[in-house]
């Protein structure tokens, strides 16, 4: 076997070919690209959300008071930073890209 496995290889994380404008000035295409990706996040996690509310009603596993009252271990503390970090690289990705690339 190579050293160069398919499992080895890390994909790169930058779209192909040239990113579509809508707008005259690409700033707004950024801003509009940025804020889809935030709703599309958003949407997800609300669907999730109103999954455990729903498993949790149906089978009482918590109150919504134990939900306030929830401390989380610093494993999870530290797991929530980790990605709330890589959301916003994520968010941020099409000004990092444009940056990267020279454009204001």
């Amino acid at each position: 076997m190579s050293d160069k496995s398919s499992a080895a290889r890390t994909p790169s994380r930058r779209a192909k070919g040239a990113q579509p404008h809508f707008f005259d000035d690409p700033n707004i295409d950024r801003l509009m690209t940025m804020i889809m990706n935030m709703a599309a996040e958003i949407s997800v996690l609300r669907e999730r959300l109103d999954t455990h509310e729903q498993v949790a009603a149906q089978k009482g596993a918590f109150t919504p008071t134990d939900l306030e009252a929830y401390q989380p271990t610093d494993a999870v503390a530290d797991a929530r930073e980790a990605w709330r970090k890589k959301f916003i690289e994520r968010l941020l990705k099409p000004v990092e890209q444009d940056y990267d690339r020279g454009l204001d």
